[in-house]
């Protein structure tokens, strides 16, 4: 049998638990990152035909203007 220490165990036991809620932290943020990062990302636009500004989700460089169709380019600050 192998022969342990009480405080070597204790101090193997407490960090592998704490590698493991480590890991799993940073697999779910990684994953909310990747999922929700399409649902973050707001554009602002402005109809050159109608002149309603409007906002858009995604990464779309141009968008249709909900009120006449239009097709519009991203506003750029």
């Amino acid at each position: 049998m192998i022969d342990i220490d009480f405080s070597v165990f204790t101090f193997l036991y407490v960090s592998s638990g704490m590698a493991v809620i480590f890991g799993l932290w940073l697999y779910y943020d990684r994953r909310d990152v990747r999922l929700y990062e399409r649902i973050r990302v707001r554009h602002t636009f402005h109809c050159i035909q109608c002149g309603s500004l409007y906002s858009d989700r995604g990464r779309r460089e141009v968008s249709r203007c909900p009120q006449c169709g239009f097709q519009n380019a991203k506003l750029k600050f």
